[in-house]
């Protein structure tokens, strides 16, 4: 099932009708990001830059950028999917000599469910699990895992964490923004997998508000505490 993004592409092309579209979008996203990231955890750099991208636009504007906001809460709210990639082709932003297309989530849900297989079980010992998503895009592949492994019967905010990298910053922020409202605990990189060069991170609130960063690290000390266990075990037998 596809979402109904006519409203949404409606509303956009009232806004701003000086605007780029693209750029129009790119500040609709960095807006919505930045509100999200204040709402849990307020960094004044976030918001000098909410406020730096703000005095583009007129109050109206800004209104109708907020009912853009309502409108992707609603369609996620009525279909667990990748709204904000499906309105990004519906506006034929797409970026043909950058590769910048959208999966559609139907795709994703069928490749969610190859990944994942026939019997998701968390890995023994272990609470929860880390899925990692190299090139994210606007998060459709990890959506479609959660929905996947809570369809399973697990609880995807206490027993899945997720990181996405994209080095495209609207990509990432529109990743950033869905999982937020679909309460995935994860991070969100701006960054590139090959080199490992990482230009900003962003947490959900779900990671916030589930101290996943206290999980995490405690997962870690486990696995150096049982790699020290081990080496003195081997160097104590040689």
């Amino acid at each position: 099932m596809s979402f109904n993004t006519s409203n949404f592409v409606r509303l956009f092309k009232t806004i701003a009708p000086h605007q780029h579209r693209y750029e129009l979008f790119r500040d609709f996203v960095t807006l919505s990001a930045c509100t999200l990231q204040n709402a849990v955890r307020f960094d004044q750099a976030i918001e000098d830059e909410y406020f730096q991208v703000a005095g583009k636009y007129q109050k109206s504007d800004l209104v109708a950028i907020s009912h853009l906001f309502t409108e992707v809460v609603m369609g996620l709210e009525k279909q667990v999917g990748d709204y904000l990639g499906a309105t990004y082709m519906s506006l034929e932003l797409g970026s043909d000599h950058i590769g910048q297309f959208f999966t559609p989530y139907e795709v994703s849900r069928m490749m969610a469910k190859v990944t994942a297989g026939d019997d998701i079980a968390l890995p023994e010992g272990q609470d929860f699990i880390t899925v990692s998503e190299p090139a994210a895009g606007a998060g459709g592949m990890a959506i479609a895992f959660t929905e996947a492994f809570m369809e399973a019967g697990f609880n995807p905010q206490t027993q899945l964490w997720a990181s996405c990298w994209d080095i495209d910053p609207v990509a990432a922020r529109m990743c950033f923004i869905q999982l937020s409202l679909l309460h995935i605990p994860a991070e969100v990189v701006v960054g590139n997998t090959l080199s490992g060069k990482v230009y900003q991170v962003m947490h959900t609130p779900a990671h916030h508000l589930g101290f996943w960063g206290l999980k995490l690290r405690g997962r870690e000390n486990t696995a150096a505490n049982s790699a020290g266990v081990q080496d003195a075990t081997l160097r104590t037998a040689v």
